[in-house]
């Protein structure tokens, strides 16, 4: 997963993003377990599941009780996905912020990845009036310096 995309998804996140630059999980056999509880405790955000290449294999969201660990083991329940899934990337979000905007946002991801059409029969949400729904929120320290990634 390359700097560049982790910086898309961050970017489509606008406030509604937590904490730091997007955290890697490991999907591997030994560490899936530990990987789903941690994820447990993120209630709302956007992820993006690699295979062992790195390729982009889901970009999705979770905003639930259960978290993103809930949903991806939704996902894991699916044989295909188990065995691909090799590393997740997490970009937390602010659970008590709207869940039209999270879900603006992951149109949005699709749309500054150019993921639409390139998926198979995935689709994305749209993102029509994602930074209205966005810059509508007013995130808890907005005006806070929040670390861009950039160096990493």
């Amino acid at each position: 997963m390359t700097p560049w995309t982790l910086s898309l998804v961050w970017t489509a996140m606008g406030p509604l993003v937590q904490g730091q630059w997007p955290e890697p999980y490991s999907l591997a056999r030994e560490h899936r377990h530990r990987t789903l509880n941690v994820l447990d405790d993120v209630l709302a955000g956007l992820y993006l599941a690699v295979d062992s290449d790195g390729r982009l294999r889901w970009l999705g969201k979770a905003h639930r009780n259960g978290g993103v660990g809930a949903r991806l083991r939704e996902h894991l329940a699916h044989p295909e996905r188990a065995r691909v899934y090799s590393e997740l990337f997490v970009v937390a979000a602010d659970p008590f912020g709207p869940s039209k905007a999270l879900t603006a946002a992951e149109g949005k991801a699709a749309d500054l990845l150019a993921l639409r059409g390139r998926m198979g029969s995935r689709t994305w949400p749209s993102s029509e009036g994602w930074l209205t729904l966005l810059t509508s929120y007013s995130a808890p320290g907005l005006g806070q310096q929040r670390n861009t990634g950039a160096s990493r």
